[in-house]
């Protein structure tokens, strides 16, 4: 009898710890489970602000790889007319300036520039400017304005949206117009509205096609 009232006791003691053993590894899935949910819900927290804060950043360095371009075009432009009036118009042709070396020089595509881990695009396009009448700039139905071009910058990164910046430059500040290709010949009479290889005529007879030179033609007036 004594040993049975102790082999029930042992055995009530062993199943109450048996069921204490379960009982924390239940608990302890139970932990990790809430502990996965709650690392994942902090995760997909987190992944976004960080995205957000780098996506961010790289605005800021693609707005100011943009506006540094658009102030070299505008400031190329004005120390010669002729670097911006001698390169294609629309938005189809791409360029962009080579500023370490002075003066500017311009190079057809679009510009790759690293910055941290990033590599960043621009390029600039020129546009021809139409006037009406009383010389309102007008999209169309205008005349050309041959000392009015529009510039525009786009600028990004390789991953990411294209963003641009515009704005008009003059031929304010450059009043001086040099022409040394005369190759397209007499017989055209102005006013010139865009540049080009002809003249009216030419007394007596010179060649040029093989001998070079050149006229220099410099305006008076203040405006452009």
């Amino acid at each position: 009898m004594f040993y049975r009232i102790r082999y029930s006791i042992v055995t009530a003691a062993f199943g109450r710890a048996k069921a204490r053993v379960g009982q924390s590894l239940v608990e302890i899935l139970i932990a990790v489970a809430v502990g996965m949910i709650l690392v994942v819900g902090g995760i997909s927290v987190i992944v976004p602000a960080l995205r957000s804060n780098t996506d961010a950043g790289r605005t800021q360095v693609a707005v100011g790889l943009g506006r540094a371009l658009l102030d070299n075009v505008r400031a190329w432009s004005e120390a010669d007319w002729h670097n911006i009036t001698s390169i294609s118009s629309g938005p189809g042709s791409h360029y962009y300036l080579n500023a370490t070396s002075s003066p500017f020089t311009v190079a057809a595509g679009d510009e790759s520039v690293a910055a941290a881990t990033t590599t960043y695009r621009r390029y600039f396009y020129v546009e021809d400017v139409l006037r009406d009448a009383s010389e309102n700039i007008v999209t169309s139905g205008g005349v050309n304005d041959p000392s009015t071009k529009k510039v525009t910058v786009a600028y990004g990164w390789l991953t990411g949206p294209m963003n641009t910046l515009g704005t008009f430059v003059t031929r304010s500040r450059n009043k001086t117009y040099q022409q040394t290709n005369w190759s397209g010949g007499g017989g055209f009479e102005g006013p010139a509205t865009t540049t080009n290889s002809q003249f009216s005529t030419s007394t007596p007879n010179i060649d040029f096609q093989s001998i070079p030179g050149s006229i220099t033609l410099t305006a008076n007036q203040t405006g452009p």
